[in-house]
């Protein structure tokens, strides 16, 4: 028993086979990138709403009440005896 198959039909089964490949493909990287996009405006209007939150509560804390900055001087105000602080351990 021989089974006999044109070279013709081989190559367009082969071709068309290609193609429908290539369109599922095509189809898949489609969906796949409005998909990524979708996500993408999503994180960024996350980003936006945590960035605007943050501005309110930094506008509510600057108008609450007024930043007063502590000021810490570096030499003392008045020289006061150190009290044996600067003795030897040995004296």
């Amino acid at each position: 028993m021989q089974i006999t198959v044109h070279l013709g039909l081989l190559v367009l089964a082969g071709a068309l086979a290609f193609s429908v490949g290539l369109l599922f493909r095509w189809i898949q990287v489609k969906l796949l990138r409005k998909q990524l996009l979708e996500l993408e405006k999503e994180k960024m209007d996350d980003h936006a709403e945590i960035l605007s939150l943050q501005r309110k509560l930094s506008d509510s804390v600057n108008s609450s009440h007024p930043a007063a900055t502590p000021v810490v001087s570096l030499k003392e105000k008045d020289s006061q005896t150190d009290n044996g602080k600067n003795k030897l351990a040995s004296q």
